[in-house]
């Protein structure tokens, strides 16, 4: 999130490379019955080639029976939820890419059958049946990849994971809305609620193997990271966040519009520690695309209610949105950070109200655009928020503006992984959890 692939690309240069491998063993009491499929299947090598941007070869019809009887068995294991303690707490390569053995190949498995057993047409819509063969591809290549003795091909493995997920999102929820067309038992609530559980699992996926690569000493779409904490920052400082997010945004802004709404940030904090500045143990990509997308919103409704106020005139509008600041104001105490985003930009009908998080609804009515996307941005926002047991609400003042509220855990050991999982029971937490 946050990174362009031109970016990335030029951060990453995958090698085209033969990678030999062989099966690893599983989960004690499943070793037994993944042997037999995984031998006829996963003894053979894996050659990872760059081939109109794709590094995985295709899988043989041999291999795709056998992988289906794989991911049966790994989509009945539990996943095991992690808390940031713990992802800090492992931070040598070498064990961290015997746990994502494991646990990641869990997650695929997970979504692949998300995917069969949630739409059974899915093999009709092409994106829907491009991110199946993906995410399968990706399950064999796992399964099959060594870490020993050394990590390069398990390295090269996980980094073209990743790249290859780089437009899941998009192309998912495309694909949702294409099967729409075709079937009309498929409602925007199931899809929301599809969308929302495959994507989050995919949030958690994408964390494990980004965190082995910043710990491999590689670069990840996760932006800035170290060998020591990975893609984790321990001091992280929201309120500087906000203010570096806040002037991209309104560069963007005066470059599409030839407008710069007003950004005013403070922070507080109960702790004295703190000493007015909160700082937290967190993955500051995250807290990044979280904060972009509300003020992205916000500036871009700013500017619009600006300048239907005084449309002819440019300097008026100037005015106008110096009336009309957008505040951000960070606060905690020992327990939490809560960032509050509230802007005076007339606010959001209650006849839209849930559909704001809808990845089906975009108020983007003229194409795409750095300020109004393809509708996916506030949805996948709350999801991040939620990855580690916060939340992202909103409050709409129609004719006034809208209070957007962003609380998360400080504290390491309630930083826990929401990983969805259909034999197991999960929950997201809410404004509610935290309302007096």
């Amino acid at each position: 999130a946050g990174c362009t692939d031109a970016a990335w690309r030029r951060a990453w240069c995958p090698r085209a490379s033969a990678c030999v491998v062989a099966p690893l063993g599983v989960r004690p009491g499943m070793a037994a019955v993944a042997s037999a499929s995984l031998g006829r299947c996963l003894g053979r090598s894996l050659t990872l080639a760059a081939h109109s941007g794709r590094f995985f070869a295709r899988l043989t019809q041999v291999e795709l029976e056998s992988a289906r009887e794989d991911v049966t068995i790994f989509a009945a294991m539990r996943p095991t939820p992690v808390t940031l303690v713990s992802i800090l707490e492992i931070v040598e390569p070498r064990q961290l890419a015997k746990f994502l053995h494991t646990e990641v190949p869990i997650r695929y498995a997970e979504r692949i059958r998300l995917i069969e057993d949630g739409i059974p047409e899915w093999k009709e819509v092409p994106d829907i049946r491009d991110i199946h063969e993906m995410h399968l591809r990706t399950f064999v290549s796992l399964r099959k990849v060594q870490h020993e003795p050394n990590l390069d091909a398990f390295t090269e493995v996980v980094r073209e994971a990743i790249w290859e997920q780089r437009t899941a999102v998009v192309t998912m929820a495309r694909g949702l809305g294409a099967l729409r067309q075709r079937h009309d038992r498929y409602s925007a609530e199931f899809a929301d609620h599809f969308l929302n559980d495959l994507f989050l699992n995919r949030i958690g996926s994408n964390v494990l193997m980004s965190q082995y690569l910043a710990c491999y000493g590689e670069s990840t779409p996760a932006g800035a990271t170290n060998t020591q904490t990975g893609i984790v920052d321990l001091a992280c400082d929201p309120a500087k966040i906000c203010r570096e997010v806040a002037e991209n945004v309104l560069r963007v802004c005066h470059r599409q519009t030839g407008l710069r709404p007003v950004v005013r940030v403070e922070a507080h904090s109960a702790v004295g520690m703190d000493f007015g500045i909160p700082r937290f143990a967190y993955i500051p990509s995250f807290l990044r695309y979280m904060i972009a997308e509300l003020l992205k919103n916000s500036a871009k409704a700013t500017i619009e209610i600006a300048v239907s106020t005084s449309p002819k005139s440019p300097l008026a509008s100037e005015a106008e949105l110096s009336r009309r600041p957008i505040f951000i104001v960070v606060c905690a105490d020992e327990s939490r950070v809560a960032i509050r985003v509230s802007d005076r930009a007339g606010g959001i009908p209650f006849s839209v109200g849930s559909n704001i998080w809808s990845y089906l609804y975009s108020t983007a009515d003229r194409g795409q655009s750095e300020l109004a996307g393809y509708g996916v941005g506030l949805p996948l926002a709350r999801l991040y928020a939620r990855y580690l047991g916060g939340s992202l609400d909103l409050i709409s003042m129609p004719g006034y503006g809208t209070d957007a509220y962003l609380m998360l855990p400080r504290l390491q050991h309630a930083q826990l992984e929401v990983v969805p999982d259909i034999d197991h029971e999960w929950k997201f937490h809410s404004l509610a959890d935290h309302c007096l």
